[in-house]
Formats: C-alpha cells, structure tokens, sequence
C-alpha cells in the first residue's frame, strides 16, 4: 500500500513517524505484545538513523522482524494502516 502513495506525501509521514513514537493508535492496539515491541523498535532505528531514512526503512523493518520473530508483512501492515488512516 505505500507505493500508493505519493512520494511526498510517503517522505512528510516518514519523517513524521520518525520523530513520534507509536501513539495508542485503533490500529496499534491491534498488534500483538511481540508485534508491538516490533513497531517499537522501528521507531527507535528511525530515530537513531542519519541523514535520508527512506532508503533503509524496508531494511530496518526486516531486521526487526527478525529479531522479534514476527513477520514482515505484520510491521508494514500497521505502517500501511497509519499512514493511510
């Protein structure tokens, strides 16, 4: 769903989330504990990563979800839902 998106309107929410922490959001309530420490941790890389983000952001989420054992499709679900909602 993100491709969806126009590249401007994608990077504005970006760097939005970037600079927020996940917010006790409809659509994060929904996430599962280990799915919710997932989102967590992305935001944190986000707002640890350097100069343009974009470009790592689909690296950063499959490392999370490495990490915490949740699928990929999991984290980029809930970023769809947001950034769309």
């Amino acid at each position: 769903m993100l491709n969806q998106l126009s590249f401007q309107k994608f990077k504005k929410t970006l760097t939005e989330l970037k600079e927020d922490s996940p917010k006790e959001t409809a659509e994060y309530k929904k996430l599962s504990p280990a799915e919710k420490q997932a989102v967590k941790d992305v935001f944190t890389l986000l707002g640890n990563t350097k100069g343009e983000i974009i470009s790592k952001v689909d690296g950063i989420i499959k490392q999370v979800a490495k990490k915490r054992n949740v699928k990929v499709s999991a984290i980029e679900d809930y970023f769809d839902n947001e950034i769309l909602n």
